[in-house]
């Protein structure tokens, strides 16, 4: 798998638009379907940070970090821990969550999984994008570029720059 580095101003406003659809998902959505699209975000949001951390990794590694993150969050709420530190810090209830929940385990992985769709989507967008504008001046580009000084007969000197040029031309 190649490594590629990825957007980090769409990777924010990937993150800002999860956050959204996050909060909305908790506070419209009732039952077991706002569980789970909560579910799904703080997986999806929990890619994001990791791929703003680690730009190079592929999309499967943030992927399976966000969603083993996510479950050892999950089974933290098994201990007292979450509530300890949500009766210091009550915004820590949004990242920690309060009640251990099973169903929450099929959320991030549809978290994960749809960031990872998103993901190779946007890098395919990219990399065709890449390649129709080379593709667009008819041409592939050198690789290589030839710099030479030249004197004139006065004496001056000149810097060329030139590409290689293509046998068939």
């Amino acid at each position: 798998m190649t490594s590629r580095r990825r957007s980090r101003p769409l990777l924010v406003a990937a993150g800002v638009g999860v956050v959204a659809l996050g909060v909305a998902a908790k506070l419209a959505v009732p039952g077991l379907a706002g569980d789970l699209l909560g579910s799904a975000c703080y997986t999806g949001l929990l890619v994001v940070v990791l791929a703003v951390a680690r730009p190079r990794w592929p999309g499967p590694a943030l992927a399976a970090a966000a969603l083993g993150v996510s479950a050892g969050v999950e089974f933290l709420q098994l201990t007292g821990v979450p509530d300890a530190v949500a009766n210091a810090v009550p915004l820590s209830r949004w990242v920690l969550g309060s009640t251990f929940e099973p169903s929450d385990f099929a959320g991030y992985a549809a978290g994960a999984a749809l960031a990872l769709v998103l993901d190779a989507v946007v890098h395919a967008a990219s990399r065709n994008r890449t390649s129709r504008s080379s593709s667009s001046r008819g041409e592939p580009r050198p690789s290589v570029l030839f710099v030479s000084t030249q004197r004139s007969p006065s004496g001056d000197s000149s810097t060329v720059r030139s590409r290689p040029s293509s046998p068939d031309r």
